[in-house]
């Protein structure tokens, strides 16, 4: 077996990984009659439910401070902790103080009430009636809307900041909170070994990260799994901060260290890893046709996480096809030319309308100033991914007029008809009704009808991924005419050092033009 270790940091990161889990239960079939399309063990390993019984467990590591763990930190926490006593250690007297619990999600509640929708039971109609779907005003936590059970060791919880303290783009403190937790934790040498060795065959490592908050301390975790996985691929996906390179106020020492943060963590995975698909914030995201098919709210982290989450989960579906493309042959297929481990994450979400489909597709990592609707700039490859309904009617035409729109020397293209599973832990922000949750309370308990959303994704490289090292370089030349201090920006490098950035930023922005 071939399997893959994921790995999520930082509260956005992982309110997309909460989607894709939830997604990946989504396939696991409870018949014999009903055909497997996704091999479990290549994302899952077996292990014990609550109740004491058998169950799959992302293989998973997730990093977010304390307080963004919600209800999930609290179960664990005291799962851990019931058993201890705290007079053991001490014969004084004890004042025992204890953090009030985080309430339980109501989607929680009713999730433990789902049954599987079977048109063949009867069901009393005085008490089939709609349950309220899931919206954004329910979320607090990325895990309210969880559906999977995870291992404890998947669970590493970093002490929460200060409300005074801003630490948003601050790479010595991100670098230096890693060294601090490994130290404390071993984390290398126990939690993500285990995960290693339960491998039979690890082919490498799926991150998704935010940048401002968990940036190097996610370079520093790649450097350490690099100095002892050397050849193992990883596919990152980093979440820019909101802080645009040229449209950051002169006086904001905040924007330009977050800019600055992002640069060197591009600069860093660069170095590290196989292939990175940078994420522009959401923040940052513009609106446009391809919102049609969508009423959605861009500050709602539960939201705009459900369409990163399906891009992502579509782009790397061959991943966990009953017969998988392997993680290393993704990687190569982004990074043709073999100097320009970077792509782009584009697509449609839903697919509404085969003919107007460039229109309703999106570019989610290039500034969008550079990346307009009518696409300007020439692709040099695309790594196609087109599934649902609308596969049987419309593949060839829709992969035909793509490419035609554009350029493009290399073009990997996957058609499947499995549509993109949508649980009741999904938002509910389509236009087409059909595709929005409809449970309903039933004598047998909530039942809610299947759901699936075709989409389009695809991991491409084109002439806009120079342009966003090209931003950052000229950020900086600009600060060094302007003298900045970067001792008080907090960046982590003296002015040999941003010069260094500069220049590794503009030898990136050449090496995508030229291919």
């Amino acid at each position: 077996m071939r399997e893959i270790i994921y790995i999520q940091a930082g509260s956005l990161s992982n309110h997309i990984g909460t989607h894709f889990w939830n997604a990946q239960q989504s396939y696991f079939t409870y018949s014999e009659d009903e055909e497997v399309v996704i091999n479990h063990d290549i994302s899952f390993r077996e292990g014990l439910s609550p109740q004491g019984g058998s169950t799959y467990c992302p293989r998973l590591l997730v990093f977010d401070r304390k307080e963004n763990f919600g209800a999930l930190s609290v179960g664990i926490e005291m799962s851990e902790e019931t058993d201890q006593d705290p007079t053991l250690l001490w014969n004084g007297a004890v004042l025992e103080v204890r953090q009030d619990l985080i309430p339980e999600a109501t989607y929680q509640t009713l999730l433990d009430q789902e049954v599987d929708d079977d048109p063949d039971q009867s069901q009393d109609p005085v008490q089939d009636e709609p349950v309220q779907a899931l919206h954004s005003s329910d979320v607090r936590y990325w895990s309210d809307f969880n559906r999977v059970y995870y291992v404890p060791r998947t669970i590493q919880k970093l002490p929460d900041v200060a409300e005074w303290e801003n630490t948003e783009g601050n790479w010595q403190l991100s670098k230096d909170t890693f060294e601090r937790y490994d130290t404390e934790t071993f984390l290398m040498e126990e939690p993500f070994r285990l995960f290693v060795e339960e491998c039979d065959s690890l082919q490498g490592i799926h991150v998704t990260v935010d940048n401002a908050t968990f940036g190097a301390f996610t370079d520093a975790f790649l450097t350490s799994f690099r100095d002892e996985f050397s050849k193992l691929p990883s596919l990152v996906f980093p979440i820019l901060s909101n802080a645009v390179p040229d449209h950051i106020d002169v006086d904001s020492m905040v924007g330009i260290r977050k800019a600055m943060n992002d640069a060197m963590c591009l600069r860093g995975f660069n170095e590290i890893s196989s292939m990175n698909i940078p994420l522009q914030n959401p923040l940052n995201w513009r609106g446009g046709p391809w919102l049609d098919g969508l009423d959605l709210d861009l500050r709602s982290p539960y939201e705009v996480s459900a369409v990163l989450s399906a891009h992502i989960e579509t782009a790397t579906l061959p991943l966990r096809l009953k017969s998988p493309t392997a993680l290393a042959q993704l990687c190569k297929q982004s990074n043709f030319f073999g100097n320009t481990p970077f792509a782009e994450l584009c697509g449609a979400f839903p697919v509404i309308n085969a003919e107007l489909l460039d229109q309703h597709t999106y570019n989610f990592t290039g500034f969008q100033s550079d990346v307009r609707v009518e696409r300007q700039y020439d692709e040099f490859s695309q790594g196609l991914k087109l599934r649902g309904a609308l596969v049987s009617r419309y593949d060839s035409s829709i992969v035909s007029s793509l490419i035609s729109l554009v350029c493009i020397a290399h073009v990997f293209s996957i058609h499947t008809p499995i549509g993109y599973p949508l649980p009741t832990s999904f938002p509910s922000f389509f236009r087409a009704q059909h595709l929005n949750a409809a449970p309903r309370r039933t004598t047998r308990g909530i039942v809610a009808p299947p759901r699936s959303a075709p989409v389009l994704s695809s991991l491409e490289l084109s002439g806009a991924m120079p342009s966003l090292f090209e931003r950052y370089a000229i950020l900086i030349e600009d600060c060094i005419r302007r003298k900045v201090d970067w001792q008080v920006i907090g960046v982590g490098i003296d002015d040999d050092g941003v010069r260094e950035l500069r220049n590794d930023l503009w030898t990136l922005s050449d090496n995508h033009r030229a291919g």
